[in-house]
């Protein structure tokens, strides 16, 4: 009874922690979605975005697996590109071993690639006010959110283009689609910005 209302506690919190995420991550999955299609040359696009969108959940790799894959690039080139993009991810994991040091090694796995920007700092500020139990709890249920957010935002756009383009030439939808390549680094910049802007409130 105990172990169900922590449960229930962190799930209540992590659900309406993940909101601002799951507005993000839609927004920006669908388009990932819609140039994995478009521009991805390949068939079953939907079923390409439900596999890549679950094994990954960083927005730059889904971006920059529309023209590698387009490409035909070889696996291995893009398993680097993948260790490449995700690199700096390790550290979030390091900073969170010992915290999660006694859990089963897939759950622990799984919460570490799941350790994205967004995903560690929720957790980190969540476990300001949570007990270790509840806080492995609420992490994992805010990386299965979030996840799930990034998967249903991919697969939806990809399906959108699928069949746009029963309907449309897709030259006409690609050729509608380019530029949407720059929606990752106007996200950047203006994250980067509002960073900005807040260093200088905060200095004033």
């Amino acid at each position: 009874m105990i172990a169900w209302r922590e449960w229930r506690t962190a799930a209540s919190r992590a659900f309406v922690d993940s909101l601002p995420v799951l507005m993000g991550y839609t927004t920006m999955g669908f388009v990932a979605g819609v140039l994995l299609a478009a521009k991805g040359g390949v068939s079953l696009a939907p079923l390409w975005a439900v596999l890549s969108s679950s094994m990954w959940i960083t927005g730059t790799m889904s971006f920059a697996f529309v023209p590698e894959i387009a490409a035909r690039s070889s696996i291995a080139t893009i398993v680097l590109m993948t260790v490449a993009v995700n690199f700096r991810y390790a550290f979030y994991g390091f900073s969170m071993l010992e915290r999660w040091r006694k859990i089963p090694f897939v759950q622990k796995a799984y919460l570490i690639l799941m350790l994205t920007d967004e995903n560690y700092a929720l957790e980190v500020a969540a476990s300001q006010s949570m007990d270790d139990k509840t806080h492995l709890k609420y992490c994992t249920v805010i990386s299965a959110l979030n996840h799930s957010y990034w998967v249903a935002g991919v697969t939806v756009g990809a399906v959108v283009v699928c069949l746009l383009g029963m309907a449309i030439d897709p030259d006409v939808i690609r050729r509608h689609t380019n530029g949407m390549e720059f929606a990752m680094v106007a996200l950047f910049l203006v994250i980067f910005t509002d960073q900005i802007r807040s260093f200088v409130s905060h200095e004033k």
